[in-house]
């Protein structure tokens, strides 16, 4: 296992750090470009990208990855600043205590997850938080995540774009999003869906955190033939990062 990565410097981006350790996992690992590519369920160039900095993994990607290159998402993501400074990131609550119960065999075999045993990342302003103990579907994440408030819009996040489709639905807050060069606020009950090629961003403006359930499905599953995208949100082909 990859235990040591450079630490992160304060010029780079947040995603020049995440690559740059993916890398180093994958040659130590004697893996390629293209068999990492293959595993994980996409081109080679956009592995390429990743480890450059130039672009960003999906959150089932991720997963993806750090299960091949035997490491762990923390030694990814750790200290990396991801637009804050560990000194002056934003707080997120903590996740009240649950209850103890009982454990079953449902617990044991992976299909209850006790909310205090929910696998977790923490990045800056975020904080991702799985929903199962561990999928069957490599091409699916089921998550709920946090986001911090009092974004500073002057600092907004950069865009992503993957090959996925995501949906999601706001359960507290309210959540900023823009997806090409148009933007909403999403209160709760409220509910997003779209291809996640097109250039898309997450915010939080207001002084209180947001809650958001999110379920991302690789792009390669779905049925083309039932999809309801067209060929217009090519119309949105912003730039990587904008």
């Amino acid at each position: 296992m990859v235990s040591e990565f450079p630490p992160p410097d304060d010029t780079q981006s947040e995603w020049t750090i995440v690559g740059e350790r993916i890398r180093i996992a994958r040659e130590s690992s004697g893996i390629s470009v293209r068999e990492l590519a293959r595993r994980i369920g996409v081109s080679p160039s956009h592995v390429s990208n990743v480890e450059r900095g130039l672009a960003s993994f999906s959150v089932r990607a991720l997963y993806s990855v750090v299960s091949h290159l035997d490491i762990s998402m923390d030694s990814l993501f750790e200290d990396a600043k991801w637009g804050a400074s560990q000194e002056n990131a934003p707080v997120l609550e903590a996740v009240p205590d649950a209850p103890q119960a009982q454990r079953t065999r449902l617990d044991e075999s992976g299909i209850v997850l006790r909310r205090g045993e929910r696998p977790t990342i923490h990045l800056g302003n975020r904080r991702w938080e799985r929903l199962t103990s561990g999928s069957p579907l490599r091409e699916a994440e089921f998550l709920e995540v946090h986001y911090a408030p009092g974004a500073d819009k002057e600092e907004l996040p950069d865009f992503l774009h993957h090959q996925s489709r995501e949906w999601g639905t706001v359960i507290q807050g309210r959540l900023n999003v823009q997806v090409g060069y148009d933007e909403a606020v999403l209160s709760p009950g409220d509910s997003i869906s779209f291809a996640s090629n097109v250039p898309h961003r997450f915010w939080n403006e207001s002084d209180e955190e947001v809650i958001a359930i999110w379920f991302v499905l690789d792009e390669g599953t779905l049925d083309k033939s039932h999809s309801d995208e067209s060929d217009n949100s090519r119309l949105f082909g912003a730039p990587r990062h904008m």
